[in-house]
């Protein structure tokens, strides 16, 4: 349970590190991207939709909890080493996910004001804590995704040759496939087993997951595929 004055980033609890929530941010509503095109002879301007959004900025006051905090070094390596990329705010079941983490002259700030401003530069969506991960062994397997904002996957199809996955209505062709290959649409990628590109040797497009029912099916070459991804909310 998240406590009041406290985020958790990086595996740790900001009151952990003597440090509590001074000023909380107002989170804007996750708006899509528009542009205003301007039409001869018409009033007003013509929207047109973009399909993307912007990152979601969280700015944070931090207060000292006591006198006591001397470890600058720790404070510094918790906001920047990042090893986990969640941020819990202002509840327990989905998180941010950091992509950046602005900070100040941070040892002025504290020892002349006793707080710190940090800025957290996050995806514009929402996510589940963890990621669903399905083993699927037969063709024809189907899930529910139950986000509100699109997600990408995570695919690991095992098996050799020319292989051919099929999600929905995308079909994607891999050819001259060694063992397994990773099918990353975060990235757009293809990568072989030994992590070098694929993409030459791939047709097809990248599935990107919207809520609803979704179906998978594959050709019998394939063994197994192993499908991951994290649902995202607007």
């Amino acid at each position: 349970m998240i406590k009041q004055g406290e985020i958790i980033f990086n595996g740790k609890s900001s009151l952990n590190m003597n440090l509590r929530l001074e000023k909380y941010p107002t989170v804007q509503m996750t708006s899509e991207e528009y542009e205003e095109v301007p039409v001869e002879g018409r009033s007003g301007t013509l929207i047109l939709n973009k399909g993307t959004y912007p990152n979601k900025v969280l700015p944070f006051t931090f207060t000292k909890i006591s006198d006591d905090i001397d470890n600058m070094d720790e404070l510094y390596d918790w906001l920047t080493n990042i090893s986990d990329k969640r941020l819990f705010f202002g509840r327990n079941d989905r998180v941010y996910i950091v992509k950046k983490v602005v900070i100040g002259n941070f040892q002025k700030e504290f020892i002349s004001f006793g707080n710190i401003d940090v800025q957290f530069i996050c995806e514009p969506f929402l996510s589940d804590v963890y990621e669903n991960e399905y083993i699927i062994t037969q063709s024809g397997f189907s899930f529910f995704y139950g986000g509100t904002a699109p997600s990408n996957s995570l695919i690991r199809v095992y098996g050799n040759g020319n292989v051919q996955i099929i999600v929905d209505d995308s079909t994607m062709l891999i050819k001259d496939v060694i063992d397994y290959v990773d099918i990353d649409g975060e990235l757009m990628q293809i990568r072989d087993k030994l992590g070098q590109s694929k993409d030459l040797d791939t047709t097809g497009d990248f599935v990107e997951l919207d809520i609803g029912k979704h179906v998978i099916k594959f050709s019998s070459n394939i063994t197994k595929i192993e499908f991951k991804y994290i649902a995202k909310y607007k």
